[in-house]
């Protein structure tokens, strides 16, 4: 079957917004299971690592050692899969798991707030003309 010009631009803007994905720091590149600390250790792009326990993994608690230690990272380095035992995991949601929605969500809404947009600068250049942010008052 011939692929319309549609399909091909739907096809390349895919590729292209997972090579970007592929290039997050957050990406994970690796990923191996300690057996002794019954942990998995991920590296990161940015080159960060963190040990995860086995035991809030979903699914992988009851799975012997050596099907848990045939591990493999998704292409965009957002999920860690176990073929032989059909398992898949999101790491985001994994690391929320692991450290809590708080941690989580201040790492999400730290990056968020440090992106220039047009519309947040609009938005700045809207709120200065009302006075810009209300000063603090001292406590008496």
């Amino acid at each position: 079957m011939a692929k319309s010009g549609s399909d091909r631009e739907r096809y390349q803007a895919a590729r292209a917004r997972g090579e970007r994905r592929a290039l997050d720091p957050s990406a994970v590149v690796d990923a191996q299971y300690e057996p002794k600390s019954d942990v998995f250790l991920l590296t990161f792009q940015g080159g960060g690592s963190m040990m995860i326990p086995r035991v809030i993994v979903p699914g992988l608690e009851d799975q012997p050692a050596a099907a848990v230690a045939r591990i493999v990272v998704s292409p965009a380095g957002d999920a860690l899969l176990w073929p032989s035992i059909d398992a898949d995991v999101y790491v985001p949601g994994l690391v929320e798991r692991a450290f809590g929605h708080r941690l989580f969500a201040a790492a999400a809404g730290q990056r968020g707030g440090r992106r220039r947009t047009k519309a947040k600068a609009a938005a700045a250049r809207r709120n200065g003309a009302k006075g810009g942010r209300p000063r603090k008052r001292s406590a008496a």
